[in-house]
């Protein structure tokens, strides 16, 4: 059966949640990444609260973090596990390997901003000592059957809940608008649900997607191996937790599905930009477009309704078994037992010997059953009682309290909890005698013989482009540059083919090293022999990240671009680091093709772009298998702060080319190389003067 894990944003929600039936809530507290999150003494109390109703506890802490964060993030896992958390849903691969050391037995799950959406992904996050992992909500029906059906941890979907337009995990567009606006910190301010216009033409609404309300598909999901049934929306309502977690509970344990009116209900009170079934059906993903909904004065009468219903109740989870020990000349005993072993025991008074008939055991079960008002479900009741006694039934009813206090205080308790050592600082290393220089292309147009005469030291081209055979390669080969080709970010199982056969065909072309933005590209790459450099959709962010990848062999690691400068030379102190010194940030990668979208037909080869009310384009590329990359309207300019990557012991600086013209390539790459004076319209210092996160 799939298990459902909800929502708990606030208390009063996890009440909302645990009365609805979740089986495990997730929450968080003291987070450097979110506003609202719970207190220490908030989350104490609501974990007791669950740990006596028999449900479960996530804390969340999937917000990328820098090495000054790393310790504090630590002792507030240990904290949650302390107090009796049983789970800890993480992202960040620095903050995972730290704690598989500092908390051996908590069980970490892969949060779906880990964006796993291959089997050599999930594979990967289980190598990493992960016991679940969520998988892309990108992912459609047959896609998660691959990777659940092998995949030796349980694997988790989402369900229900707000979708993001771009690849989990792969969306910085509100962190290049401003500082403590970052996704990576949980903090996104949806400037994708903007009003945005569309290849020239105002299509309202291009980036926003539907609530996804997967409802209809569990039977199927579990059938497909999945174990976990997620509903998102953690910065939502109370009502929204319980109202939605009570209609997937009963469809995954009663299996009675929503009626029309409650479907209705939940479309117009908890759907503020609609529903769908999204990417598991692939035609009706072609159609994802949600403009805002505003809930009106009859929806927020019903929410009320919602609230009064579990603020009102328990729900009788936890099943129990009473013993009932009456026996002549001896004081009656009373014993219970719960779910998890915990005991019980209550010495009562001896009974009255009435020499008659008197007590009967379906009396003494009848008023032993009476758990209404508290969490428990009496499962059975034992009874050992001698003829002719008698026993008042008050004292039955003050036994049996008495037990089930008792049985809830051994439920607060947390079990004990091991505490290893925190890991040793990253060592330094010695920083390298020079900072390559390198020039990244997307298009074959921009590799010209003007652009290798800024004689650089490394080129990265698309893989397609290398196997393809692109000529103007040679020109940078002849000038001593080395090749790297750039695999594409995301690759699902149904691509795996053709990209084993891309890997071959760059390796019958010369090319040896390739530039990887997810850990799911890594076993195809060192099957086919190629040695690894990192993309900055690692989302290296702190030096313990960097030197684990290092030791997994990558030769290089390109640090976030949401990272200051100054903490970016913190992590060159530890190793290979990498940093994107221009260019336009690809601040989105979609699954739907705005481009067909746009022009109404497939014309992949006619970019595109997208602008916002005021004033900001955002150029629009393809990417490989028919998706889009969304890249940021200005340009990353740094030609003219050499003092912020220059001697700063990186192992390199790239130029990275998007939109640019092959001329335009030649200038900035003249620029940096101190040959002119170029100076780019409309060019920002990206998020390395204060850092997004």
């Amino acid at each position: 059966m799939l298990h459902l894990l909800a929502p708990a944003g606030s208390t009063e929600a996890v009440i909302a949640a645990v009365q609805n039936g979740a089986d495990m809530i997730y929450m968080e507290y003291g987070a450097t990444a979110r506003e609202g999150g719970m207190s220490r003494e908030e989350l104490s109390q609501s974990i007791r609260y669950c740990r006596v109703r028999g449900c479960g506890v996530a804390v969340t802490m999937d917000e990328l973090l820098t090495d000054e964060e790393l310790p504090e993030a630590v002792k507030r896992a240990v904290f949650a596990a302390e107090q009796g958390a049983e789970t800890l849903l993480v992202r960040d691969l620095g903050l995972i390997f730290a704690l598989r050391r500092v908390l051996p037995d908590i069980a970490l799950w892969g949060s779906v901003r880990m964006g796993i959406h291959s089997l050599d992904g999930a594979m990967t996050a289980a190598a990493l000592g992960l016991r679940r992992i969520t998988l892309a909500p990108e992912l459609d029906l047959e896609q998660i059957h691959t990777i659940a059906a092998e995949l030796p941890i349980e694997a988790a979907v989402c369900v229900h809940g707000p979708m993001c337009f771009a690849y989990s995990g792969q969306c910085y567009m509100s962190g290049m608008s401003g500082q403590d606006r970052s996704d990576s910190r949980l903090r996104c301010k949806e400037p994708c649900r903007e009003r945005l216009s569309l290849g020239g033409r105002m299509d309202e609404y291009p980036l926003s997607a539907p609530d996804r309300c997967l409802i209809d598909h569990l039977e199927e999901l579990e059938q497909a191996g999945v174990s976990w049934a997620v509903i998102g929306g953690r910065g939502r309502r109370s009502e929204y937790s319980g109202y939605v977690t009570g209609l997937y509970a009963r469809a995954i344990r009663e299996r009675v599905l929503p009626t029309q009116e409650e479907r209705e209900w939940l479309a117009m009170a908890l759907a503020p930009h609609g529903l769908s079934a999204g990417p598991l059906n692939p035609p009706e993903a072609a159609e994802l477009l949600a403009p805002p909904i505003q809930p009106d004065r009859t929806a927020e009468r019903l929410l009320t309704d919602v609230r009064k219903n579990y603020m009102s109740g328990e729900l009788r989870r936890v099943p129990v078994s009473l013993y009932v020990v009456m026996h002549r000349g001896k004081n009656a005993l009373f014993a219970a037992e719960d779910d998890q072993g915990h005991r019980a025991v209550v010495e009562g008074y001896e009974p009255i010997d009435l020499g008659r008939q008197g007590l009967s055991e379906s009396r003494v079960r009848e008023v032993m059953y009476r758990s209404g008002g508290t969490p428990y479900s009496c499962a059975d009741v034992h009874c050992s009682i001698d003829p002719d006694l008698d026993y008042p039934d008050e004292a039955l009813d003050d036994a049996r309290k008495n037990l089930l206090a008792q049985i809830t205080e051994a439920r607060r308790q947390p079990r004990p909890v091991t505490v290893g050592d925190a890991p040793p600082d990253p060592t330094p290393v010695p920083a390298p005698e020079r900072t390559n220089f390198i020039i990244q292309v997307t298009r074959e147009e921009q590799l010209t013989q003007a652009l290798a005469e800024a004689e650089p030291d490394y080129l990265y081209v698309p893989a397609e482009l290398l196997a393809a055979g692109a000529d103007g390669v040679e020109y940078f080969r002849q000038r001593g540059a080395k090749i790297v080709a750039v695999l594409p970010r995301i690759v699902t199982d149904g691509e795996a083919p053709t990209l084993h056969e891309l890997l071959a065909a760059l390796r019958a072309v010369g090319v040896e090293e390739v530039l990887a933005g997810s850990l799911g590209l890594v076993p195809a790459a060192l099957q086919a022999g190629m040695t690894l450099r990192g993309d900055f959709s690692l989302n290296v962010t702190s030096a313990r990240t960097l030197a684990r990848l290092t030791r997994a062999g990558f030769q290089s690691l390109t640090a976030s671009f949401e990272l200051s400068a100054r903490q970016i030379w913190d992590l060159a102190a530890c190793g290979s680091t990498e940093m994107i010194v221009y260019g336009r940030a690809p601040v989105m990668v979609t699954e739907r093709c705005l481009i067909r979208a746009s022009a109404g037909r497939c014309a992949c080869s006619t970019p595109t772009s997208m602008s916002d009310p005021f004033g900001s384009v955002y150029p629009v590329e393809k990417e490989f298998g028919c998706r889009n990359v969304v890249y940021d309207g200005r340009k990353i300019f740094l030609a003219d702060r050499p003092d912020i990557y220059g001697n700063r012991g990186l192992w390199g600086v790239r130029l990275l080319f998007t939109t640019e013209s092959a001329r335009e390539c030649v200038s900035v790459a003249e620029r940096y190389r101190d040959r002119n004076r170029y100076q780019p319209i409309n060019i920002s210092r990206g998020a390395y003067s204060k850092g997004a996160l």
